[in-house]
């Protein structure tokens, strides 16, 4: 009886069950050339990811590509959907959407390339092809810009923007029935003026929010939110004033008090002719008057594409948003990276996170998020794509509710590693607002630096890793006001100093 006891506690002890790793970084390979998926869901605890592939058996042809994973990351199934009339079938982050239905299945948004048209598919839930559904277009320029399909009782809404014959984008609804025929379309936007659904969400089974940008020039626009029945009529409406603060709306997040979070791309200055954006967060209350507005993240060039593109509700009453932005690099420039951002009902940062593709030798290559979600254990899982030039590759990420990949999430000790010699590491501004430089003239350049914020029980916050360079930019805002240490960890050493976060 003794032995059987010093037995259970050698196991309950075991440094291998205490340093268990639940989360993942991987590039699950694939049978088709270049698969690899722009956008991401799960169906319960299955991961389902949806992007592209190429087939070799019937010509060399562009399709999409459908794959299901466990929560271990182990493929279940895959699938390759071509076109029937030869075209190539396309997707991207901005258009080409995958939703679960009530069925156990899924449908999907695509573009035939090459034709004046988009297409409604439909898998069950193993994957096999129900339909295909094609809306033909000989009027507008293209329409193929289709959004995630929205699931209602009797069939779906499609929404997004076409290309009107005067080459200026227009928002649109379709409603379609579960086979994926018309019942109505509607535009909803100024034929003279540059607009399109971003986003739909259902508030209840009859009502339906959808948020565009208006376009008045290269320069300005304007954010709009609008509340649609099921026959496609306004409910009501709302339009910002030019150039909002609460940004250029992306999503919109319907709340319990009958408001909306938002999320959108503050036009924070014009630099020339070079618009800097910055992601921002706001609320609106039910009469459309703004509450509160976070800006986060990296501010830089409209066209260095920094965004959150999904956004889910957690368990613990916060959210989990995916996307992507770009991190220095040494004095090469930028390295485009995957994103995770978790913030709270009020628009608090509680974790961001880098992260880099496990793929790539001395130097990662770039990747970016389309889809999230949460797991039953808790866990957060991301989809995306990994690439390097023209070579595409799947992405999944798997982390615990903390943001880290591995359990326990670290925790800033004394004994922690080797202190960095005498050296002139310097931070500034500090106090600062979670954006600072830590200047280190002897920094091991071209070696990996791993950077972490820990608040003032341990905790990490924030974590980045990049090159060391003599001047590091450090971009964590949305910190709360504070006391907190940063630890810099690199050939060997470790560093670690005081940093102030102030309002």
């Amino acid at each position: 009886m003794k032995w059987i006891k010093i037995i259970a506690l050698f196991v309950g002890c075991s440094p291998l069950l205490l340093t268990a790793q639940p989360g993942f970084n991987l590039s699950p390979p694939q049978d088709y050339p270049k698969a690899h998926f722009r956008n991401m869901t799960l169906h319960n605890d299955t991961i389902v990811g949806y992007g592209m592939a190429f087939s070799d058996t019937v010509e060399w042809r562009q399709g999409l590509f459908v794959a299901k994973f466990d929560s271990l990351g182990n493929q279940l199934a895959s699938t390759l959907i071509l076109d029937s009339l030869g075209a190539a079938l396309s997707m991207d982050k901005h258009y080409g959407k995958i939703t679960i239905t009530t069925d156990g299945g899924y449908v999907l948004t695509a573009a035939p390339l090459g034709r004046r048209s988009a297409i409604l598919a439909k898998l069950n839930c193993d994957l096999q092809l129900e339909f295909i559904h094609e809306y033909s277009d000989t009027i507008n320029l293209s329409q193929y810009d289709y959004k995630n399909p929205v699931e209602i009782k009797d069939g779906y809404l499609l929404y997004g923007d076409i290309q009107r014959p005067n080459y200026f984008n227009d928002s649109f609804v379709r409603r379609v029935d579960k086979q994926g025929n018309t019942i109505w379309f509607k535009y909803y936007g100024d034929y003279d003026l540059q607009d399109g659904f971003n986003n739909l969400q259902a508030i209840n089974d009859s009502v339906f929010a959808a948020c565009s940008v208006v376009q008045s020039s290269p320069q300005s626009g304007s954010s709009r939110i609008v509340y649609l029945d099921l026959n496609g009529n306004v409910l009501r409406q709302w339009q910002s004033e030019e150039n909002p603060e609460i940004g250029f709306l992306r999503n919109i997040i319907p709340t319990s008090d009958g408001g909306l979070i938002t999320y959108g791309i503050y036009l924070k200055e014009i630099i020339w002719s070079t618009l800097i954006m910055q992601p921002t967060l706001a609320k609106l209350d039910s009469n459309f008057q703004v509450q509160w507005v976070k800006h986060f993240g990296r501010a830089a060039s409209l066209n260095a594409m920094i965004n959150l593109r999904d956004f889910k509700p957690t368990a613990d009453g916060n959210y989990i948003a995916a996307g992507e932005t770009v991190i220095e690099e040494g004095p090469s420039g930028t390295h485009r990276v995957g994103w995770l951002y978790k913030f709270s009902p009020q628009g608090d940062s509680i974790w961001s996170k880098h992260l880099f593709p496990p793929i790539g030798a001395e130097y990662p290559i770039r990747g970016y998020f389309g889809g999230v979600g949460e797991l039953s254990s808790g866990s957060i899982v991301a989809g995306g794509a990994a690439y390097e030039g023209n070579d595409f590759y799947p992405w999944l990420v798997k982390v615990d509710a903390k943001g880290c990949l591995e359990e326990p999430c670290p925790m800033l000790s004394p004994v922690a590693g080797p202190a960095a010699r005498e050296e002139a590491i310097r931070l500034f501004p500090n106090p600062n607002k979670g954006q600072f430089r830590l200047s280190w003239a002897q920094a091991p350049v071209g070696e990996r630096a791993r950077c972490t914020i820990f608040d003032a029980q341990g905790r990490a916050v924030w974590r980045e890793e990049r090159q060391a360079v003599a001047q590091m930019e450090i971009d964590a805002p949305g910190l709360p006001p504070g006391f907190y240490m940063l630890e810099v960890r690199t050939g060997g050493r470790r560093w670690v100093g005081k940093v102030v976060v102030e309002r």
